[in-house]
């Protein structure tokens, strides 16, 4: 049996995953226990992104390092690192930048590069939205979405 096509998750879909607290805990913690989920990659930078939203010291997570550096592993043992080249990287702010966007959105911006640099054609997020605005070429699904269609 071949391995699934990867999608790529949005941080906000690993913390919901891991925070018991998080309003979308149980459906992106199905994600992980589906049988029926393809194969799924992480942007390295989103590890970045998740382990400083969990460990905010104000806030809903408020979590240790060590806590939170613990849930980030136990992640990565059941999925893809995937990122861009520090040149990648660094063209995307540019772009970002040149179309006059500023703020937060630019983490989706590097979260969406990621997956059509590396050839993953499915986002998960819960930033719906957002994602579709910045990569329309690119399927973006809910995790509620995928599993009742992991087609």
């Amino acid at each position: 049996m071949t391995e699934r096509l990867r999608a790529l998750l949005d941080s906000n879909v690993v913390i919901a995953a891991l925070a018991e607290d998080h309003e979308h805990h149980a459906s992106s913690l199905a994600l992980f226990e589906s049988a029926e989920a393809p194969k799924f990659a992480i942007a390295a930078h989103s590890y970045a992104e998740c382990f400083a939203t969990l460990t905010r010291t104000s806030g809903p997570f408020a979590w240790s390092a060590g806590e939170a550096w613990a849930a980030l592993a136990s992640v990565a043992t059941v999925s893809d690192l995937v990122g861009l080249s520090p040149a990648q990287t660094f063209d995307t702010v540019r772009s970002f930048a040149e179309q006059g966007l500023v703020g937060p959105l630019l983490y989706d911006r590097l979260i969406g590069e990621t997956a059509v640099l590396n050839g993953i054609e499915t986002i998960i997020t819960w930033n719906v939205r957002h994602m579709q605005q910045l990569f329309s070429q690119v399927a973006t699904l809910t995790p509620e979405q995928l599993l009742r269609d992991p087609g």
